[in-house]
Order: structure tokens, then C-alpha cells, then sequence
């Protein structure tokens, strides 16, 4: 008789045979340490021209094509590709490194780099980079993930990629047919945490591996996942998380009457781009009613026919919908306003309230968060702009909006003496950005990442002191 002796166990992978390079890593370091941070910058400069080839254009239209088949909208593609490209440009880096807004315009001598800086003759400093960099890549957007690994390099750093199973295995093949030299110190993990076996691997590199910065680009879910293995990692890595926020937009009714056409257009765009999915994006709406009239009603209905302009079609799950509709007859029998799309229904929906948003007393099973709609926006009327600065403060505690840390974005439609008080506003309740339309999607190369410079995250300075210090002159 054969003897039984239970379920047979999964031999349990060796991470330093499978991720062999980071045997090498402390040689790899000192390789790329060689090389100068002039050298990397130009070898990013030199992709940068590749791409404006025609191998580098066949290249790039290759992975469009690609994302648009992995389900990403083509408009939102489009912009993306726009903006990567830019990330390449000297002219971008230029101004991301030496960078009056975070004090590394100090390293920039004779139009070069330099490494060292004196400030005095009793104290200096040379900046130098961190070591070992994991960058933890988002589903929605290829933009953060490629930002910090064309920084990270820069910097002087190894720098490895988990991507989102959404579109890792096209963002790895296409950078793997870049004609870049400074692929030997970027890696690729990829492991998904939803597989069993990914899982376990990616637990033990998080505790195990020498990381010196862990960039996470994700929601509340992978920021809990990669801080609670991290805790465990003995080396204590900074981490550096985005964690999940989202927009607003602030309209000054008399602006509005004024510029009709031109905020429904611009609103239009920005509540679209991108699936409304972004951190930017606006998902909560104020108008400051300072003014006489009921032009509200016609401003929504010409910006629903917009968005019918703009309307791109996603894979969204048909249940959203059913509980949509519960969302807006909740929202109609409680004496706010809904328009809706003639054209698409439900899949189009804005809605007016009085004073705060009417979805702030509906449990969790009624409601739908940021995260599972698009072309929604609730436009909360007020006289007070202080009134808009509690209603912000809270956000958070509506069942719509519980995920959401803080608000990063500040969207303004007004005049100028209007956008001051915005921005005094924005202190009060510590949004990251007060942007106009042009930047919902867009970053200002000189700008702060949610309040973070990550060239300054990068790297770290050694402190000069006392005689010492004269010989940085």
C-alpha cells in the first residue's frame, strides 16, 4: 500500500538565482558611479534623438500600437506618447536637474554638471546617489513609471522596474529594443502579486534585497502591500509613496457667464483625459455663486454635450451602471439636479447640488467610487469659498471619495483676483498643485511630484565641514 503524505509543497524560489544581478549589484554601482553624471545624461539625450528617427519613430508607433490593443483608449495614448517622449529631452532634463525650485541649480558650473558644491569656506557638499532603487510602476499611466527611471539612471543609480501586469511585458520589450548602453543597470521583475507563486517571490525580494529607495506609484491597496513586507526589510529603504489622490475644480460663477464656451471646452478636456483615472483629474466640482442669474443649468447642459464630443468607450464593468443609476435617482429624489447624455445614458452624468455633495450620507453598497466611473462630475454650488475649504477637509469621509489620502490638484476657472484666493485656499486645505487646464495631464518640468523632488529622493549629500570644505573651491 502506498503511503500518503499529504499535498506535495512548491520548492520555493531562490531569488538571488533568479534576480542573479543582484549579486553583482555593489560592482554595478561603482561601474555606473565611473561613468560621470554627464555621460548618463547624454546617453538619455542620445534616445532621445533615436526617437525622433525613423528606426526610433517605427519603434515608438510599434508600442502605441500595442498599448492601444493591451485596452488603453487611443486619445489617451496619444497623449501619453506625447508627453514620454518629453521626458527624454535635454531641454526637460535641464530644467528637472538644474532646478532653481530645489536648490540643484547650485551643481550646474560651466553649462556641466558637478557633483560637488561649496557654500562657504567652513561648509560644502557632494551629492551622490543613493544605491539601489525600486520603482513600483501604476495600471493607468506609463508616464511615472519611465520618469523615474530615466531619473533614477541619471542620478547614478541600479534602478529596477515592477511593472503592472497591464502592460508589463509591452514597456519590457520595448525598452529592451532601445538602443540605450545603460541597460546593464536597469532590471525588470514583473512579479504579480495576484499569482501565488509571484506573490512569495516578490514578499521575499521586498524583505531581503539591499534596497536604499522604494518609489511607489500606486492606490491604497499596493502602497499597504509593498510598506508591510518593506517593514520587514532590514536595510530600511526610504519609500517614497504617491499615494492615491485625486483633483478638484473650483469655478467662479461670474467668470463662468463670461467665458461660457471656452470653460465648457476646457472642462470637457479635463474630465476626460485619461479616463477622469488620474490623480489630476477633477472628481469633485465647486462653483462660488457670486453672481445673479440661473446660467448654472445651461453651462451643464452645453458641457454634457461636450463630453458626448469627447466621449471615449471603456471596458467598464456593466454592474458600475446598475449601480450608477441607483446613484443618480438618489441623487434626483434628494433635490439635486442630473443631466445625462441623450447619446450614451448613464455613461455620461453631471449633476448639481446645493451646499455639499448629495452622496455624502450613502453607504458603501449604494455608491460607486472615483475609481469605477468616468464622465461623472458632481458641481457643488456655495456662496463661500470657505464653505469649499470644509467641503475639501472632508472629502475623504464620503464613501465616493475614501481612498483618497488628499487632494492633489486644484483645476481653477476665474479671474485673477480670484486664482489668489485659490491659491490661499490650497493652503489651507495642502493640495500639492493650483493648475488652469493645461496642466491636468501635463507636468511642469521644474514642479514638485506631490510635494516631492525626486532628483533631491535619488540621491543624498556628504557634509563638508570646517577646513575641510576650502578644498571643494
Amino acid at each position: 500500500m502506498k503511503k500518503f503524505f499529504g499535498k506535495k509543497q512548491d520548492s520555493k524560489i531562490n531569488i538571488f538565482e533568479k534576480f542573479n544581478w543582484i549579486n553583482q549589484v555593489n560592482n554595478l554601482k561603482n561601474k555606473l558611479g565611473e561613468q560621470g553624471f554627464n555621460h548618463r545624461k547624454n546617453q538619455i539625450s542620445n534616445l532621445f534623438e533615436f526617437f525622433n528617427k525613423y528606426d526610433g519613430k517605427h519603434l515608438i508607433q510599434e508600442f502605441k500600437n500595442n498599448l492601444i490593443h493591451s485596452g488603453l483608449p487611443e486619445n489617451s495614448v496619444n497623449i501619453e506618447l506625447e508627453l514620454f517622449l518629453e521626458i527624454f529631452a535635454p531641454e526637460t532634463i535641464n530644467d528637472i536637474f538644474f532646478n532653481p525650485s530645489n536648490g540643484l541649480d547650485k551643481h550646474l558650473k560651466n553649462d556641466k554638471y558637478s557633483d560637488t558644491v561649496s557654500i562657504n569656506n567652513n561648509y560644502g557638499f557632494v551629492r551622490i546617489p543613493k544605491g539601489l532603487v525600486f520603482v513600483v510602476g501604476s495600471g493607468n499611466t506609463i508616464l511615472p513609471v519611465f520618469t523615474s527611471l530615466v531619473l533614477s539612471y541619471i542620478c547614478g543609480n541600479i534602478t529596477v522596474i515592477q511593472l503592472s501586469s497591464d502592460h508589463s511585458e509591452i514597456i519590457q520589450s520595448f525598452f529592451n529594443k532601445l538602443p540605450f548602453q545603460g541597460r546593464d543597470y536597469v532590471h525588470f521583475t514583473n512579479l504579480q502579486y495576484v499569482d501565488k507563486s509571484d506573490n512569495e517571490c516578490l514578499k521575499d525580494i521586498l524583505r531581503e534585497f539591499p534596497w536604499d529607495v522604494v518609489n511607489i506609484w500606486g492606490g491604497e491597496e499596493a502602497n499597504f502591500y509593498y510598506y508591510k513586507y518593506l517593514a520587514e526589510n532590514k536595510n530600511r529603504p526610504d519609500v517614497i509613496n504617491m499615494e492615491p489622490l485625486t483633483g478638484v475644480v473650483i469655478i467662479q460663477k461670474k467668470y463662468l457667464i463670461s467665458n461660457s464656451n471656452k470653460v465648457v471646452s476646457q472642462m470637457s478636456k479635463s474630465i476626460t483625459e485619461m479616463g477622469q483615472q488620474l490623480c489630476s483629474s477633477p472628481t469633485e466640482a465647486y462653483i462660488l455663486d457670486d453672481s445673479e442669474g440661473d446660467y448654472l443649468d445651461d453651462f451643464l447642459i452645453n458641457l454634457t454635450l461636450s463630453l458626448e464630443n469627447n466621449f471615449e468607450q471603456y471596458d467598464d464593468i456593466d454592474q458600475n451602471y446598475i449601480k450608477l443609476d441607483r446613484m443618480l435617482s438618489y441623487a434626483a429624489d434628494n433635490g439635486s439636479d442630473v443631466f445625462k447624455s441623450k447619446k450614451y445614458g448613464n455613461k455620461i452624468a453631471l449633476i448639481k447640488s446645493l451646499n455639499s455633495s448629495v452622496f455624502s450620507k450613502m453607504g458603501p453598497n449604494l455608491t460607486l467610487s472615483i475609481h469605477e466611473r468616468r464622465n461623472f462630475l458632481e458641481f457643488i454650488v456655495v456662496e463661500k469659498l470657505d464653505e469649499i475649504a470644509i467641503l475639501i477637509n472632508k472629502i475623504s469621509q464620503n464613501e465616493t471619495h475614501k481612498s483618497v489620502k488628499k487632494i492633489q490638484t486644484i483645476l481653477v476657472f476665474g479671474d485673477d483676483i480670484f486664482a489668489k484666493k485659490i491659491i490661499s485656499l490650497a493652503k489651507k486645505v495642502s493640495a500639492y498643485r493650483v493648475i488652469d487646464h493645461n496642466y491636468v495631464f501635463r507636468r511642469h518640468t521644474m514642479e514638485a511630484l506631490d510635494g516631492k523632488h525626486l532628483v533631491s529622493e535619488f540621491t543624498f549629500q556628504i557634509s563638508v565641514l570646517g577646513s575641510i570644505a576650502s578644498t571643494l573651491n
